[in-house]
């Protein structure tokens, strides 16, 4: 077998190319049916497209067929297809059966590479047991035809099986097409028994024949005396002459006293059901490559026995007074407009019509316009002259504009001619970067998927603000470079490049990885590296453990699918939780059954809540990932019939950080998450709750409940708030566990180690709600009551004595958590943006004297990092540096300031440099 170099030699020196290689190693020949995608980048993650193949062209001939495609290697190979729809594809709904297809005439000129494989797809009535045909993996069948450009669907039916076709007609068609497609109110006089008129004895078509209504015999419009000009309308019969006069004869004998209208017509046989064409296994007969043509309301069957006749549905022509207007012709036009203006000329405008800017009223024509200010005449020319100047900068460019404005309204014409032609190129604020420098801004833009300025300025070594301009620069010079490019037919490289319209949903602002490959199917893997580095779990089926992860596509939740999951989207465009399409799985499942023999099965084990872990019922699920808790222990309020989680519902609305990282915790999770891994495993766990911040981002439900914040809904557990107002030693020290000191810690309530939350409850360490006989407000739950507190202790430690529950323990519906939220954790106060201004007041109250004493300096720069931007600067370095180095802060503020509100100023929680509220 040739490779798909020597096959495309063979085809650029005029050979016939009957077969090729695609790039998964398989051998495909004219008329395979094949899986057909472009690269990941380009169609964003929607199924494979479904073809035929019709020829094999070279890369010099693609273009002359009609390609869309981009250009790839120069002899490159290229194949002709024709196209099948997903009903899906045509209605944007979701379908019962996804190995339905719809035929359709309609061809692309792409490069071999982009076939993924092979699959199968025949005529419905070609295959007798449907049932086990759809059970075959890569099976497909087709009973219907879509238009795309009328916009209809239409019937196919097998050739062989019409029999209301003139004889010489149908033996053409079954010689040159195997399917009619045809409209769905033709399908029975298709298949009905051989119509002639009862007249001249010749096939009697549809269209221009008509039926009697008492004898059933069919008759030709053209051969009544006289002729009909149209049919009866509807809702109205008609009946031949020999049967009206044979009716009008059994009326006048009173036949028809107690017999109601049309009583002396035979009875309606039903007409029984129709054989099949007999189902054989030969090719589909074709004709120049297609193996169907139309044949309905709009065809004349003489027509068809011409080789030139198109094969293309038609509809009905909107040509006639009741679709086209009568437009007169040039030389008319001409003569009306001339005849128009003489008038005009003649008699001159009207005298009641008034001028600009006047209206009419009581006292004459009075005007309505008061001018403000009016251009200079001479500012125009006086920039086109600047724009003909040779300067060091480009006639559009701001800087250049600006200052010839400034020059002309200052200093006049003259004067300020002079200065512009005296400016250097010192003297205009141009941005000039260098080729390292791109390389490395296009690096941290891919990295970043988009414009992080901060981040990108520590990179680059730039400041914020030139990183911000030069990358809108820096863009529209790449976008004039691609333009360029298509202009000249080449194809545009880059993973930054403006891409057209794809066959999937719009990238949303992602940038796309330039690792994408048109011969394979790597840009919609993840590799080994990334898989092993994340917890990656399948989005449609759950699993955790699969050999390769395909990328989740823009309209499905999630980040990733297992390997059965993935391959089924891209084949059948749907997410199976249950692989039931495949034989060889469920020949597997069934001999499992077999050896159990008459043995119990196995139940099914529920899901368990991923916060206390009761596999009980009654619990909420999300319909997008599956996520399962109690409504009491979540905080769900409301129904849970359609209850979706908070992580999922963001990531639709974009309403809150799309990263769902607890602020509370380290931004390095990777000890908790190992150490939670090595428990009992689970598709979710406590580390899987999150609840909405204040300022838009993310806690868990553990940490919140645990450190001392508030909720604006106790009930349900959130926004949570005051985050930012937690004391300056929480934010101290490291963790016993993971050794990192960012993130809000807590103390060991026995020994005073210091935990995070997560690494804590990761670590197996006891985390519950201690109940107390002291004053101040009890609750009571479990018959205990009491003043009730959140704790964290080491599991070396005993708790006999105590009185302490677990977070989640349940009592009358409610959890403890519950039960302390809705005591001690309420918010005082109607707004959420009162309360939070209220917080920065009570913050930042006594820092104000200090920040007008270091009003005076102009520019610093971290000796660490080089950013010029800090809420607070500690001995050259930026409050992040100092915050990661651990130093203590030096005493640069007044000593009539208070040690706590120092602490909290300096302890607030950091990101890109900025402290932000939580």
């Amino acid at each position: 077998m040739p490779s798909r170099a020597s096959a495309s030699d063979m085809a650029q020196q005029g050979f016939t190319v009957l077969s090729a290689k695609a790039a998964n190693g398989e051998v495909v020949h004219i008329n395979d049916h094949v899986y057909v995608s472009m690269p990941w980048s380009d169609r964003d993650g929607s199924p494979y497209i479904i073809a035929r193949i019709l020829e094999f062209v070279s890369a010099g001939n693609a273009h002359k067929k009609g390609t869309n495609s981009r250009h790839v290697a120069k002899n490159e190979l290229h194949v002709r297809l024709s196209l099948y729809y997903r009903p899906s594809d045509i209605s944007g709904r979701p379908v019962s059966d996804f190995r339905q297809l719809l035929a359709a005439i309609h061809t692309l000129v792409e490069p071999v590479s982009v076939i993924r494989g092979k699959c199968y797809v025949r005529h419905k009535d070609k295959i007798e047991n449907l049932i086990a045909y759809k059970q075959t993996p890569d099976h497909f069948y087709f009973s219907k035809f879509y238009d795309p450009y009328i916009k209809r669907e239409y019937e196919v039916l097998r050739t062989a099986s019409v029999n209301n076709i003139p004889p010489d007609v149908k033996a053409v068609l079954l010689r040159r097409y195997e399917y009619l497609l045809t409209e769905k109110e033709m399908v029975a006089d298709l298949l009905d028994d051989y119509h002639s008129c009862a007249v001249c004895a010749r096939w009697a078509a549809a269209q221009d024949t008509v039926r009697c209504e008492l004898c059933r015999g069919f008759f030709h419009m053209a051969c009544l005396t006289p002729p009909l000009s149209a049919k009866p309308a509807k809702g109205y019969s008609w009946a031949c002459l020999g049967c009206t006069i044979q009716r009008r004869r059994d009326v006048e004998s009173e036949k028809y006293r107690f017999v109601s209208n049309g009583g002396s017509a035979p009875p309606r046989v039903k007409a029984g059901k129709k054989e099949r064409a007999a189902i054989s296994d030969t090719p589909d007969v074709q004709f120049r490559g297609w193996p169907w043509r139309y044949f309905g309301l709009h065809t004349r069957a003489e027509d068809t026995l011409s080789e030139e006749d198109l094969i293309f549905p038609r509809a009905v022509t909107r040509v006639g007074p009741k679709y086209t207007a009568n437009v007169l012709t040039w030389e008319e036009q001409q003569a009306a407009e001339a005849a128009k203006q003489d008038a005009l000329r003649a008699h001159g405008p009207p005298a009641d019509l008034p001028e600009r800017g006047f209206d009419p009223d009581e006292n004459g024509y009075a005007t309505t316009l008061t001018v403000l200010s009016k251009p200079d005449p001479g500012l125009g020319p006086f920039m086109d002259a600047v724009a003909r100047l040779a300067l060091p900068v480009p006639p559009y460019d701001i800087s250049r504009l600006d200052k010839g404005v400034h020059a002309y309204m200052t200093l006049g014409a003259t004067a300020g001619m002079k200065r512009i032609k005296a400016l250097k190129p010192a003297d205009f604020d141009s941005l000039s970067w260098s080729a390292a420098e791109d390389a490395t801004l296009e690096a941290e833009l891919t990295k970043y998927g988009g414009l992080d300025a901060h981040a990108i300025s520590k990179a680059v070594g730039k400041r914020p603000a030139e990183v911000v301009r030069y990358t809108f620069k820096w863009r529209n010079l790449r976008l004039k470079t691609e333009n360029d490019l298509i202009r000249q037919h080449r194809k545009v490289h880059g993973a930054h490049r403006h891409n057209g319209k794809t066959l999937g949903p719009p990238a949303l602002g992602k940038m796309r990885s330039r690792a994408d490959s048109e011969a394979s199917d790597e840009g919609s893997l993840y590799g080994a590296a990334h898989a092993a580095a994340q917890r990656l779990s399948c989005a449609a089926c759950g699993t955790r453990a699969s050999a390769v992860w395909w990328k989740c596509p823009r309209s499905v939740q999630g980040a990733a699918m297992c390997e059965p999951c993935g391959s089924n989207y891209r084949k059948y465009g749907v997410i199976s939780f249950v692989k039931s399409d495949d034989a060889k799985q469920k020949k597997d499942v069934r001999r499992r059954k077999d050896t159990s023999g008459a043995s119990t099965p196995v139940p099914v084990p529920r899901a368990a809540c991923a916060l206390c872990r009761r596999a009980d019922k009654g619990l909420a699920r999300c319909k997008t990932c599956t996520f399962s808790v109690h409504a009491a222990c979540y905080g769900i309020v409301g129904g849970t019939a359609e209850w979706e989680c908070e992580l999922c519902a963001n990531a639709r609305a974009e309403e809150v950080n799309l990263d769902p990282r607890c602020v509370l915790c380290p931004a390095d999770m990777s000890v908790p998450l190992a150490l939670a891994r090595k428990k009992k495993p689970a598709d979710f766990d406590a580390l899987a709750a999150m609840k909405r911040t204040e300022g838009c981002r993310w806690a868990h439900v553990l940490c919140a409940a645990v450190h001392d914040v508030a909720y604006a809904h106790p009930a349900a557990l959130g926004p949570v708030e005051g985050i930012g107002s937690l004391p300056a030693h929480t934010w101290r020290g490291a963790c016993d566990v993971c050794a990192r000191a960012d993130g809000a810690k807590v103390d060991c309530a026995d020994c005073g180690a210091r935990y995070h939350v997560a690494c804590a409850w990761a670590a197996g360490h006891r985390v519950g709600l201690h109940m107390a006989a002291r004053r101040g407000h009890s609750v009571r739950f479990r018959d205990e009551g009491g003043v009730m507190a959140p704790a964290v202790w080491c599991r070396s430690h005993g708790l006999e004595g105590r009185v302490v529950f677990e977070l989640f323990d349940e009592a009358d519906g409610q959890t403890a958590l519950g039960v302390y939220a809705q005591a001690y954790k309420g918010v005082q106060g109607g707004f959420a943006l009162l309360r939070k201004a209220q917080r920065l007041d009570r913050i930042h109250a006594e820092d104000r004297e200090g920040w007008e004493e270091e009003r005076e300096v102009v520019e610093r720069a971290c000796t660490a990092c080089g950013v010029d931007v800090s809420p607070r600067w500690h001995q050259g370095l930026c409050h992040q540096c100092w915050f990661a180095a651990g130093k203590p802060a030096p005493p640069s503020v007044p000593a009539k300031r208070k040690a706590e509100a120092m602490d909290d100023v300096e302890t607030k929680p950091v990101v890109n440099g900025r402290a932000v509220l939580v």
